[in-house]
Parts: structure tokens; sequence; C-alpha cells
């Protein structure tokens, strides 16, 4: 189903997030826009408490210009602040519901927040750390605490701020602070995960979501008649842009989960007939295990989706396609500075395309993939991904680090190639790219490679320092505790299938991957971690592929 007109109109002209949320109540007053567990809520009653918090909130001080961070779990209140703090041209910063102290910190200090929109269960980290930012004038508690138990002062309850007559003057106020704001202005900044270091805040406007949101929504062809099934952390923009305001265009209802058991999530699906599922490849991995042991769950409502955040096997395609019913189901590659979606698989792209790639470039921006000099490579060969367009962030907050050229190209940082049709791959990254003898190694495809043997569970591959190579690939797995597999098996299942500088040389299974707050991994804390084990002769001999050894022997006798 196409976008409503008057949606696409104001688009161009000044849509923001606040005015969104005005058309869509009155296109689809009576159809679900939320739906948890014992609550359900029209989109005439989900804008009603939109501006509730929209008026209360500039009620206690909040101003159009100031900033304010959200944290808490995939729960209503979320979703509500979502489109409330931008109708008063708030800033939202999105924090991860598991951020430790020093993290939470860190993003409200130097984001400058005046206010946090939380639930009361972090309280006791925000005392910890309160007295450090003088800015932090209201904390705001979504679950709303019969008992405030704190003594930190400008601690209210949500629901308190939200006892407010929906009168003809005081929405004629929000609505006056509303037309003020422009499509062009920052309406969140969202932080990364830090894997190089401490985290950056993305800095996007309601032009760069709104816009992205669409072309993703026309590619996904969904309507009223849809219920989204998200899984996904609404503190990422796969949850609140692709999630959330990509339902909201169509006038979707939107089922947020809490509890991520496949059990509940796909019992979700039957129960309420949805026919649109996000999530990571891990997510469906899950999920079609689950269906496949339990039949008589029916998922036959399900449709399409998203699929982002990590590369999708192709049995688990074919697993999402034949067991969950998805045929419509979507590959994206995007990252947050980019809003987020970049390119996007088609529904009725060729199945090795929906597999093997991340699709072709969405419309209206221009991708390309160069080298080191920004020249641009020829078809087929591996490149930095450059990307310039509506999509692109207005920079990093108060950062002197900027990823975007002179000529307004963001670099991704992700290796690439493109092919004589348009469609994209993501082959790695460039500061984890090996040298090995002069061979280009792309960790990313050893590990895709890796990660389809039974046995491995996780893997990363990483270079270590090599005297005679340069670097020489090296293997972290984690196996299941029964496996039987050793350094040697992993060595000999590569060799002969990928190319032979891409064989790992080392191997193990016994160190933890260090990981970043959104559970990605750091490699170059692994690459520090293992060139010092190597310096210190505890990384272990190097491995050689068995047929090589045998060859030698061969060759000596």
């Amino acid at each position: 189903m196409a976008i409503n007109k008057r949606i696409l109109d104001e688009l161009e002209k000044n849509l923001t997030i606040g005015k969104l949320i005005d058309i869509v109540a009155d296109l689809y007053p009576d159809v679900e826009a939320a739906i948890f567990d014992d609550l359900r809520k029209t989109w005439t009653e989900f804008h009603g408490d939109i501006m509730k918090l929209a008026i209360g909130l500039h009620k206690l001080g909040f101003k159009k210009g100031d900033k304010a961070g959200v944290w808490a779990k995939n729960i209503y209140e979320w979703m509500v602040a979502w489109f409330a703090l931008p109708k008063i041209g708030v800033t939202l910063i999105p924090m991860d519901s598991w951020y430790q102290p020093f993290e939470a910190e860190y993003i409200l200090k130097h984001s400058e927040a005046v206010g946090l929109i939380c639930t009361s269960d972090y309280i006791p980290m925000i005392e910890s750390f309160r007295e450090k930012l003088p800015n932090l004038k209201h904390i705001v508690l979504m679950d709303s605490p019969e008992e405030i138990k704190t003594s930190m002062d400008g601690v209210v309850r949500m629901k308190d701020v939200m006892d407010v007559e929906l009168s003809q003057e005081n929405i004629q106020k929000v609505q006056k602070i509303q037309d003020y704001i422009q499509k062009d202005e920052v309406t969140f900044i969202l932080y990364t995960s830090g894997t190089t270091g401490k985290p950056k805040g993305a800095q996007l406007t309601h032009y760069n979501i709104l816009r992205n949101t669409v072309d993703t929504a026309n590619v996904m062809r969904c309507g009223p008649e849809d219920k989204y099934l998200i899984p996904v952390p609404f503190s990422h923009c796969f949850g609140n842009t692709l999630g959330i305001t990509t339902a909201t265009l169509t006038g979707s209802s939107m089922i947020p989960l809490l509890d991520q058991t496949p059990s509940v999530a796909m019992r979700k699906v039957m129960d309420e007939h949805v026919t649109v599922a996000h999530g990571t490849p891990t997510h469906f991995i899950r999920y079609i295990r689950y269906l496949q042991e339990h039949p008589e769950i029916d998922v036959s409502h399900l449709r399409t989706g998203i699929i982002a955040g990590a590369p999708c096997p192709p049995d688990t395609m074919r697993g999402i396609m034949d067991v969950m019913h998805m045929q419509d189901i979507v590959i994206g590659y995007g990252l947050t500075e980019a809003s987020p979606i970049i390119t996007l698989t088609q529904p009725d792209d060729p199945f090795e395309y929906r597999v093997n790639s991340v699709g072709k470039a969405i419309p209206d921006i221009d991708v390309r993939i160069v080298d080191s000099d920004n020249n641009e490579v020829p078809v087929g060969e591996a490149g930095e991904l450059v990307v310039k367009g509506y999509n692109v962030m207005k920079g990093y907050y108060k950062s002197e680090f900027q990823p975007i050229d002179e000529k307004g190209y963001l670099h991704t940082g992700d290796l690439a190639t493109v092919d004589e049709n348009g469609y994209y791959k993501i082959v790695g990254r460039k500061k984890d790219m090996i040298i090995y003898g002069g061979f280009n190694v792309y960790p990313k495809a050893v590990e895709d490679f890796l990660i389809q043997h039974e046995d491995i569970l996780e893997v990363a591959v990483v270079g270590v320092p090599d005297e005679e190579y340069g670097e020489l690939v090296t293997a972290i797995i984690r196996k299941p505790k029964e496996s039987t597999l050793t350094e040697q098996d992993v060595v000999d299942y590569c060799y002969g299938t990928i190319n032979s500088p891409s064989v790992p040389r080392y191997v193990r299974f016994d160190i933890k991957l260090p990981l970043s707050g959104r559970g990605k991994v750091q490699k170059y804390k692994l690459r520090n971690q293992l060139k010092k084990m190597k310096e210190e002769g505890n990384l272990g001999p190097k491995l050689v592929p068995t047929k090589v050894k045998e060859k030698h022997k061969q060759k000596n006798s």
C-alpha cells in the first residue's frame, strides 16, 4: 500500500516528527497504534497521550533547543516521548537500557541534557552521578511509582506531568512551538556504540529520518492493516526510525517486545496476526529454530520485515521465507550516521541478490566505492563505501572528528563492492583489513565462511603482526561445550575452500571477545590483546593446514 499523499506532500514542504503524528491520527483515528500485553491504544488515544506529555513538559520548563535523554526499555511511554519531545522542539537523546553509570553520565554531560525521561529502576545509578551534571534539572519517571524513593531534586512522575487538560489554549501553545520548527533542524542525537573509543553523537534532522523512513516504507508496502513486531531496542535507529517511525508513516500497529524469548515473540505473532517483523539474523535464527520445534504455532500472517545489523546466512534467509512465510523480507544496510538506511534489497529481487547482497542504493542519494585517494574503483573491486545525500547526518555533536569530507561524502568505514547491476556487498571494515604478504584479507569474509560451520557459534577475525608476512589471520571462536572441534580442524576446514592468505594461522577457543555496550566486538582491543600475547609467547604455535604438511613430507621423503 502506498503512503498517503497528504504525508508525502507535507514531506517536501516542512514535515516534522511532531506534525507526522498529527496527520496520522487524523487519517487513521480508530486503527490501533500500540499493542502491549494489557494496553491497547488507537491512533487517536496515542495522539492524545503525546499531546498531554508535550503540554506537561512545556509547563514543567522544557523549551525549544533543550536536550533530554530517554532511558528505558521498549515500553509504551518511550513511544510517547519519541513524538512528544519533537513537538516542543526538544532534542531527544536515546540511551541504551544496559548503560552503566559511567556511560550514562558521559552522554548526559556531553549532550548538555536538561532533562531525563526514564524508569525508576535507574534512580540508584542516577544518584551516583547527579551532582556532576549541573544542567540536569528534570527527571521524569515513566513508570510513575506510587512513592518516589529518592532525595534528588526535580524528580516527577510522568502521569503527573501528563495530568493536564487538552484545552484549546494548551494545544495552541504546543502548536505554535511546533509551527516554528523546521524540517532541517536536529531532532535527536544518537550516540554510537564506541567500538573505537568514546561514543560520538550523530545529529539527525526531521527530514533525515522522515525521508529515510518513506523510502524504506515504499519498499515494504505496508498499510494500516499491518502489525509490526518490534524486538529491536527503541534506543537504536533500527527501533525508533525503522520501527516506530516507519510503522507510523503507514498507520500500522506497533507491538514492541520486552521479553525477547522466541516463545513469547512467536506466540505474539500468532495471537495478534502480525504481518511485519524486524530483527537481526540472531532474532530470526532463534525464531526459526523455535517454530521448527513447535509446528502448532501459526505465523502464516507474516509477510515482510527488515533484517539488519549483521550478515544474514543463506540458510537463515531460506528459513525466514519458508518457515516464517516472510516472502517479502528485505535486507537493509546502513548506519546511524546515514539515518540509517543506505541500501535495501527488494522483495522481487532474484533470490541470489536477496541473500548475497545488501541491495541497491535507495533513491536520490549518491553511493560510491572509493580507494584510499577517494578515486572510484572499478566494478567488482573492493573499496570504502561513501555516501552523499539527504540521509547524511549533520555531523557529530561537539566532536573534532567528522567523517564527512569536503565534498559532502560520509565515509562509512565499510569496505564494499558493487556489481554491474548496482547491487552492493559489504566485505568488511576498512580499519579491520588484514594485509598478508601484500594481499588484502577481509576479516568479514573469513567470519562469514567460518560461521557456516555447525560447531562455530561466534567468531571474530583479526590480524596479528608477523615479521615475515606483515600480518597473520587469527580467529577467535566460541563453540558448543560438547564440541570436539580443534584448532587444526578449523584451519583444515578453510584450506582449499577460501584463498590461502585468508586461512587462519592462529585459532583460539579460550579468549572472551571484548564487546561494546551494544554488543559489537571491539576489534581494536582484541588486536591489542593478541599482539601482547604474541609478544609474550602466549598466542600459541602457527598452524599449518594438514594437506600442506603432507605435501612437505612427500617432498622431503
